[in-house]
């Protein structure tokens, strides 16, 4: 049954305390801070692995990715070797907007990674990174584009990370504000006109600025150059801003959430995975096959029709025949080709299958950089050790977690079959930041206790939490927790939290939601911003 409470929640994608800590405590910050000063805050942990199609379902249904089926920005189809982008219908486990709405509460979502096609939503609804362009139908009423294009002026979806803006760092950094100003003014008039229960708007200039310009923060980076240090703070300062014009249209009754779907840190070499593989005989490319350039098929996908580009990836060069394990996406998850999972499978699950994991494991858990004899991995995860439910047979076979100052390359990348001029460990590629598992998490609420700032929470925390808020029930298969530490004695005793056994998952949507043309607009727009070398 529907109450008054309200919930406002400020996405800031990529955000750590890591880098905002001494801004804070220096007041350049004072609207974050405000929000730290008067609710509680902490590390938010992200999900595994931490990159943002995964996290980002992980916080808007509560689940691990077992559960959501979202792994990476990209999967393989299991029939035909073609790889498909995510959207909001691969996602399989109902979100938060659902359980509000299902209870009369309005809801607003602004830019949330993950939500195209936009959901047919009791509200509206402004769909992310996902989006092909603004030419998409990518909200929710449909009318609503042209409305805000006469309201606002020009929409920007998310922005170009290229050479051409990276040899011009000003310019790159006005585009970053000119996008952080059409997503502030998008949200100031949804605010003002359309009044919801539940709204939430995403920011991710502060993500884009960590990948692109670390290296002009970090002195010690082995790419760092002098006279843009402050871009990263100035896009941060700027997103502060718009948190403290958001908030003015916020009243004092309202319970805000200031949040992100991951940290950052410097990346100073990136690890091809792929070459290892292949230099250790899990990976084994077709003897007749042309010399193998895949930075070249990620390029094709600007040209040609995404179907077609994967296919000549991945029927032409490797030999399934003799392949036992491949890496693929933008993290560090790995695949054994395992028989009736795999088209061309050949590794027998039970013995074979843990022979060949603990072997990977064991030897790659090894690979030191040359230059300090210091470990790349921190370790690497089984995918039973951190997924379960549903969808646990699409989850990567191990997946891996980097120490500090390193990634992977995005893609197989170089030339394999050459040895290429570089080894498995190489200098950083276009990313000099990339993603860390400790996110933040801020919450000033009437019912919250104030100066908590050591809170320790997980990305799938927040929507059992907001619900309790909201007096919705959480349904039992739910994997997060309600905070109940940030909450106040009175408001604990006043009201209780209400379980059910309803299933967190929905119905299956048509997931063939993209054209040709707008899987190469998404290639184009991931291969800009980094996330594919």
């Amino acid at each position: 049954m529907k109450n008054n409470e309200k919930v406002f929640v400020i996405g800031i994608d990529g955000a750590t305390f890591d880098i905002v800590a001494p801004w804070l405590e220096q007041g350049r910050l004072p609207h974050l801070k405000s929000l730290i000063d008067n609710g509680c805050s902490g590390v938010l942990e992200s999900s595994v692995p931490p990159v943002s199609p995964v996290a980002w379902p992980s916080f808007f249904t509560g689940v691990n990715p077992g559960k959501h089926g979202i792994f990476d920005f990209i999967e393989k189809s299991k029939t035909d070797q073609s790889i498909h982008f995510m959207n909001r219908t691969h996602c399989k486990a109902q979100p938060i907007w659902r359980y509000l709405n299902q209870e009369g509460y309005t809801t607003t979502i602004i830019n949330i990674p993950g939500t195209y096609p936009p959901d047919k939503v009791n509200g509206f609804m402004i769909s992310g990174l996902d989006t092909p362009d603004t030419n998409s139908e990518f909200t929710y009423p449909g009318a609503l584009k042209n409305e805000l294009k006469a309201a606002i002026g020009n929409y920007i979806v998310d922005m170009e990370h290229n050479p051409a803006l990276m040899n011009n760092p000003g310019k790159y950094i006005a585009h970053m504000i000119d996008m952080i100003e059409a997503r502030e003014k998008t949200a100031l008039y949804m605010m003002e006109k359309y009044p919801v229960d539940f709204f939430m708007v995403v920011f991710t200039a502060t993500d884009r600025v960590q990948h692109s310009f670390w290296r002009y923060y970090d002195k010690k980076h082995p790419g760092y150059s002098p006279g843009t240090e402050n871009a990263i703070y100035t896009i941060y300062k700027r997103v502060d801003d718009a948190i403290g014009r958001l908030l003015d249209k916020v009243d004092e009754s309202t319970s805000i959430i200031a949040m992100s779907d991951h940290g950052m840190h410097g990346i100073y070499k990136s690890v091809d995975v792929n070459r290892w593989l292949l230099e250790n005989g899990f990976l084994v490319l077709k003897k007749e096959s042309p010399v193998l350039k895949i930075k070249d098929f990620y390029k094709r996908l600007k040209r040609r029709y995404l179907k077609k580009a994967d296919k000549i990836l991945f029927d032409h060069y490797i030999d399934w025949s003799k392949t036992r394990a491949y890496f693929l996406g933008t993290w560090g998850n790995i695949f054994i080709n395992v028989k009736g999972k795999e088209p061309y499978g050949i590794v027998s699950l039970g013995e074979e299958y843990e022979s060949i994991r603990e072997e990977i494991i064991r030897k790659l858990s090894l690979l030191a950089d040359p230059e300090n004899g210091k470990p790349v991995i921190k370790t690497i995860f089984r995918k039973e050790e951190v997924f379960y439910g549903e969808y646990l047979d699409k989850a990567p076979d191990l997946i891996i977690m980097w120490n500090e100052k390193y990634n992977s390359i995005k893609t197989l990348y170089e030339k394999l079959r050459s040895g290429g001029r570089h080894g498995v460990i190489q200098p950083y590629k276009q990313l000099c930041g990339d993603h860390a598992p400790n996110g933040i998490f801020v919450y000033k609420s009437p019912h919250v206790k104030k100066g908590i700032t050591n809170m320790k929470a997980e990305i799938i925390d927040l929507l059992p939490t907001v619900l309790y808020t909201m007096d919705v029930t959480v349904p039992n298969s739910i994997d997060g927790r309600i905070l109940n530490e940030i909450f106040t004695e009175e408001f604990l005793a006043e009201k209780s939290a209400k379980y059910d056994d309803k299933a967190c998952a929905f119905a299956a949507e048509d997931e063939d939601v993209y054209s040709d043309e707008d899987s190469q607009k998404i290639a184009e727009r991931l291969t800009d911003l980094g996330y594919f070398d």
